[in-house]
């Protein structure tokens, strides 16, 4: 008998689905801890060393929370302190960037004006001389 056959056969009209494992994975780490908690309950021990020991994990598993959340709460500290530090920064460069213009439009404008009270002074110069001519 050609049990490939009558495999690939029984299969076949089977449709193909996406490979998400996320519930597979999910239902995996479930069994698991009931598992675990089953044969912390049904070991040869007496009731309370047992009892004691579930509450040590659970006491542990607590500290490990916590130690996580306050490493993450570190993190994003850290981080808003680097966003702060960043914006500071951007803040100081657009002020010293526009004290920057602003000066050389300063100077701009006071040459500029220089070069038209010269040209007035030349022009009222040369309407006096002509004047005078007549």
């Amino acid at each position: 008998m050609n049990y490939k056959k009558l495999i690939t056969d029984r299969f076949s009209g089977i449709p193909h689905r996406p490979t998400d494992t996320t519930g597979a994975v999910i239902a995996l780490l479930t069994g698991l801890a009931v598992g675990a908690v089953l044969g912390v309950l049904f070991a040869p021990e007496s009731g309370k060393k047992t009892r004691e020991r579930i509450s040590d994990k659970a006491l542990d598993l607590t500290d490990n929370l916590k130690d996580g959340y306050q490493s993450v709460k570190d993190r994003i500290s850290a981080g808003k302190d680097d966003i702060v530090g960043l914006k500071d920064r951007v803040v100081d460069n657009v002020k010293n960037k526009a004290n920057a213009v602003s000066q050389e439009f300063k100077e701009f404008k006071d040459a500029e004006t220089e070069k038209v009270k010269s040209g007035v002074k030349q022009a009222a110069d040369n309407a006096n001389d002509t004047i005078q001519d007549i």
